[in-house]
């Protein structure tokens, strides 16, 4: 066994739901367990474990790639557990918060299996945790409250409006009729009471705290070297906020002057207009298109590109987005390692008339076929380490965002799609470390946004900066992911390599950081 996947059992034995996505029989009767994750105990345990693990690796000589792998995640563990204090004041924001989490698992739409009663029972012990999760929670903003850190206003008034939906629509409901007959009980006792003084402290307490004009790190001491940090880690080693902005400005260049092209072969001067009628009626129909789409990718583009067959009995499902998590337009959830639930698509149904024809195609090619489900599919049947299974998202994003690139655009309004998302993801180069390292307010990216996409409206353009807000450096790695693949393949196609088996030696690498894959293939 390499040595990272030692760590990973040691991990999953400090936090046990880890193992709802590996299913090791021998964690299984940990089931039940779910530890306080924001207690300065938990915090211990990782740090004593992270410490254990660097004096191993520093004394092993010579290191093997994933040794390699895992020393450099130790590391920056290390270095954020120690330097910054800002996220232990904000231990909880917009797209991670735990409690709101066990909704969706509660719910049955998550990735924790119930399939006999003790799945249940064990579930409702797990929740026994979540009141001193939440003090916890609650405690630590307190906190951050008295040194005057706390979350951005906006993130907090899109919390409040989450956690208010999920208690007025009982969104944790789980309609199985199995249920043990205390199943309500106990959710009602530990999950719903929990989200009520959650929310009942955000409103009461919290928001007085809150301000319109801190959107990111760069608002707190330590957060610029902090973001620098992040995104060093996220994407390349040696990169900088200036570099990331000067490649978003000059994607924009590139990608607008094609956009220009392709208005003048349609014969349109305004092709945004034009774009904007084509749009759904109701949910069932996008939902069909989809899954025509998948089959057109499925039977048309994965033969082109990839070695083999892509069965029927490997395709994901694709899903109308849950209520507590209709901030997002659309996103993937891969399935468990052995295969008991099957990875899915989920895109945003409840306005209709806001969902364009033409987008899907390009949609799908990032979530589905070839992008996030092939990918991971792919990735969860390797001999690779299982630690490496728990993802890379300049690999995982950059790859999605690539295969982008693979599909057959002979619908020129598809083509627009294909161009209006990588504008959006260019455009993230420049507001991501605008907003965490170089101090933007809100109005600055908005205006950004709304001058390269006109066809976004203000719901849209507020859902994409509270997600950067809330997640430094994860919307950059699609891009700069995206472009590492694209040069490293293109050096390869050079050589005399042909696509398929360079597809193919770069999934069976598994997601490992860009950097390490670049010098892998090499």
């Amino acid at each position: 066994m390499e040595l990272c996947d030692k760590y990973l059992h040691e991990l999953i034995k400090i936090d046990p739901t880890m193992n709802d996505f590996f299913l090791f029989d021998n964690y299984l009767h940990l089931k039940g367990v779910l530890p306080d994750i924001y207690s300065e105990k938990h915090y211990q345990k990782l740090h004593t474990l992270d410490i254990k693990y660097q004096k191993i690796l520093e004394k092993k000589n010579p290191l093997t790639l994933y040794d390699r792998i895992l020393l450099r995640d130790i590391k920056h563990n290390i270095h954020m557990e120690m330097k910054y204090e800002i996220y232990m004041y904000m231990p909880i924001n917009l797209n991670e918060n735990i409690i709101v989490d066990y909704v969706t698992e509660c719910s049955g739409n998550g990735l924790y299996i119930f399939e006999k009663r003790k799945d249940y029972l064990d579930f409702m012990l797990r929740l026994k945790t979540l009141p001193i999760i939440t003090d916890e929670i609650i405690q630590k903003m307190k906190s951050g409250m008295d040194k005057n850190i706390c979350l951005p206003r906006k993130t907090v008034d899109k919390m409040i409006e989450t956690m208010t939906d999920i208690l007025k629509h009982s969104l944790y409901e789980n309609k199985n009729k199995r249920k043990p007959k205390e199943w309500n009980i106990h959710v009602t006792k530990y999950l719903v009471e929990s989200l009520k003084k959650l929310n009942t402290f955000l409103i009461d307490e919290y928001y007085p705290f809150t301000k319109d004009n801190q959107l990111g790190l760069s608002q707190y001491k330590g957060g610029k070297a902090a973001y620098k940090k992040i995104i060093q880690y996220k994407t390349l080693n040696k990169i900088h906020p200036d570099m990331i902005i000067k490649l978003g400005f000059s994607e924009l260049k590139r990608l607008m002057k094609e956009k220009k092209r392709l208005s003048k072969v349609l014969g349109l001067d305004d092709i945004d207009a034009e774009v904007k009628k084509d749009v759904f009626s109701n949910k069932k129909s996008i939902l069909t298109s989809l899954k025509k789409i998948q089959t057109n990718q499925q039977k048309l583009i994965y033969p082109k590109y990839f070695h083999g067959q892509f069965h029927d009995k490997d395709l994901y499902k694709i899903k109308s987005i849950t209520m507590e998590n209709k901030r997002y337009f659309a996103y993937y959830v891969s399935g468990d390692l052995k295969g008991k639930k099957k990875g899915t698509f989920y895109i945003n149904t409840f306005i209709p008339e806001t969902v364009n024809k033409n987008e899907l195609y390009v949609l799908s090619l990032h979530e589905g076929i070839p992008g996030h489900h092939l990918q991971i599919l792919k990735q969860n049947r390797l001999k690779t380490p299982d630690y490496l299974k728990l993802g890379d998202d300049s690999y995982s994003e950059g790859w999605a965002l690539y295969c982008e690139n693979l599909g057959d655009y002979k619908d020129d309004f598809q083509y627009y799609y294909k161009l209006q998302y990588e504008i959006l993801r260019s455009l993230r180069l420049i507001i991501d470390p605008g907003i965490h390292y170089f101090g933007w307010d809100y109005q600055k990216c908005s205006n950004l946004l709304k001058d390269y996409l006109p066809n976004y409206t203000e719901k849209q353009i507020d859902k994409a900066i509270l997600r950067y807000m809330n997640d430094p450096g994860q919307a950059i790695t699609y891009k700069i992911g995206e472009k590492v693949f694209l040069h490293t393949i293109h050096k390869l196609i050079e050589k005399g390599h042909n696509i398929k088996d360079i597809h193919e030696k770069i999934l069976n690498a598994g997601p490992m950081p860009i950097e390490f894959l670049v010098d892998h293939l090499n």
